[in-house]
């Protein structure tokens, strides 16, 4: 009897694993790190919780479609209304892998935690080098929507100081080939997918093409230091979804590519 109900519930622990095997959580397209970074280089501290010294953590649930876009925003756990519309606010710029069932994708439940601390937000903005812009004259595009190159008025293009001749001069004077790479000879070109934000900020970055040997970190590390002009539609600054290529070559002169403009937005 006891071997029977052993193996009763030894089965039934198996086809509980097996069940788990097949479900995945949904995940966001960016990895943890860059998407905590664009977070912090992204946000908007309300001036009056700023000026009032309020801080906190504010949880936020929603739902990611199979799609990977979200709905049905709610607070979980607020500080006050001003940091809690900021809290969504970010959140809705964050693009998500669905969650699959058996491999096919499904919608699912998930929360974020935004934290707002006054300190560590003015370290942020210190550090930052942005160049000057002239675009806040320009209104933003509230829809949320991603926009394709073809639709675009003006596409996005990085601001570069006066001393750098174009994106490649820039890239070739910033490049730092990581040593596990020129150790191993290791050579190619790393691509990235990005959104350029309507304030100029790229966004849910994240690896198409991988090279390796520290490769593709630097070509992060390159691009997150950009800033852009954002891309213009029906006379607004819009969202609009590209890809950044980083061509490692040993021995030669650096060759690097401009972002590619073929991409298309979701």
């Amino acid at each position: 009897m006891k071997s029977a109900l052993f193996s009763f519930f030894l089965f039934l622990a198996v086809q509980i694993t097996a069940i788990a095997q097949f479900i995945q959580e949904a995940e966001t397209v960016s990895s943890k790190k860059l998407t905590q970074s664009f977070l912090n280089r992204a946000m908007q501290y309300p001036v009056e919780s700023l000026t009032n010294n309020t801080e906190g953590r504010v949880r936020v649930g929603f739902v990611v479609q199979t799609n990977g876009m979200c709905t049905d925003f709610h607070i979980i756990k607020g500080v006050n209304d001003a940091l809690n519309r900021e809290a969504v606010r970010l959140l809705k710029k964050i693009l998500w892998k669905p969650a699959t069932e058996n491999g096919k994708p499904i919608a699912s439940s998930a929360e974020m935690d935004i934290v707002f601390n006054k300190k560590q937000y003015l370290r942020h903005k210190k550090n930052e080098t942005l160049l000057q812009h002239n675009f806040q004259d320009i209104s933003i595009d509230t829809s949320g929507q991603i926009f394709n190159f073809a639709l675009l008025t003006a596409q996005p293009y990085p601001l570069l100081e006066k001393t750098y001749r174009n994106l490649n001069h820039y890239i070739n004077s910033n490049l730092k080939y990581p040593e596990t790479a020129k150790t191993g000879g290791i050579e190619g070109s790393v691509k990235l997918g990005f959104v350029v934000e309507e304030d100029g900020i790229a966004s849910n970055i994240h690896i198409l093409e991988s090279v390796g040997g520290g490769c593709d970190q630097e070509a992060i590390r390159i691009l997150e230091s950009l800033h852009w002009f954002p891309g213009i539609a029906n006379e607004k600054r819009v969202r609009s979804q590209t890809t950044f290529d980083v061509v490692f070559k040993l021995n030669e002169n650096r060759q690097h590519q401009i972002p590619n403009r073929q991409s298309g937005g979701l």
